[in-house]
């Protein structure tokens, strides 16, 4: 199944649409929330550390569905080839709200996962791009507790200091509110196309045992005395996964990746409580309850 949500309008400036549902930082500032371009990256000539935040509302992926394949389609704003080192995040909520021109893109809260951009292709102005995957990203959103089908999910793409240089390592994307400058060889107007959209490839699983399974997850000794337990995972043999801890919140806490064989000894620094432990790999899902008692 395929879910497509574009950056949606969320208000009026005069008889403009424009959009707070993205955004750009500069360093340690929110730069603009209404601009025709949106930057990630390094400006090493300034010392600029460039982070883009995309909220994505009206996501329709069900509660547990497994992600096959996630992307943000995007259209440059100028001509780029340096190389861009950019990290992915979402947010660690149910549903994302709004950008403001006070709080911080990068102090908002974000899942664990991350995945990292080395984006070196070069850009030709106006034609699309894509990011690398990001459906462990989605898959962190969608697997909370609270998520709902329709709510909204939040995307940082954060540069990283490259040090200095007269290379421009950013991105520059269009925005919501993009215009075709003239100057630049455009025709002056707003393309609602070009908006930034998020594409999801998902599926339900094809049984309980693929959403649910706690014979799956074998757990010992649990409740985990020292944070250390041994984890099974012989229906997963052969297969490279990814374990998640999280919360009573549903925020992911911390994640591992591995290919098992047999029984893994694991071991974690979180608080007592009681946690989810979720397992993935590209075909299958399965969660066990794991208590923390010191």
């Amino acid at each position: 199944m395929l879910d497509t949500v574009r950056i949606q309008m969320t208000g009026l400036d005069g008889t403009t649409k424009i959009s707070s549902d993205d955004a750009e930082q500069i360093n340690a500032e929110i730069d603009k929330l209404y601009d025709d371009d949106l930057d990630a990256g390094w400006e090493g000539d300034e010392f600029n550390v460039a982070i883009t935040g995309l909220v994505f509302r009206g996501v329709k992926v069900p509660k547990n569905a497994i992600i096959d394949s996630a992307f943000i389609a995007l259209y440059a704003h100028e001509d780029e080839g340096d190389l861009a080192i950019i990290t992915l995040k979402s947010e660690a909520t149910d549903s994302a709200v709004t950008y403001n021109d006070t709080d911080l893109i990068s102090a908002r809260n974000y899942n664990a996962s991350s995945v990292v951009w080395e984006c070196s292709e070069d850009w030709t102005i106006w034609e699309p791009y894509r990011t690398p995957d990001i459906k462990a990203l989605i898959q962190d959103v969608v697997s909370r507790n609270g998520w709902k089908a329709g709510n909204a999910i939040g995307i940082m793409m954060a540069g990283q200091d490259q040090g200095a240089s007269t290379e421009d390592n950013a991105r520059d994307m269009e925005a919501f509110e993009n215009v075709e400058d003239p100057d630049d060889g455009g025709d002056g107007l707003n393309h609602p196309e070009r908006i930034p959209q998020l594409v999801i490839y998902y599926r339900m699983p094809s049984s309980a045992q693929e959403l649910l399974d706690g014979s799956v997850l074998a757990l010992s000794p649990n409740p985990s005395v020292d944070g250390r337990f041994n984890l099974s995972l012989d229906a997963f043999a052969g297969q490279e996964v990814t374990v998640f801890l999280y919360d009573q919140t549903g925020r992911a806490v911390q994640n591992w990746v591995m290919l098992p064989s047999g029984t893994t000894a694991l071991h974690t620094d979180v608080a007592n409580g009681v946690y989810t432990l979720q397992v993935r790999s590209a075909t299958h899902t399965a969660v066990a309850k794991l208590i923390i008692r010191r």
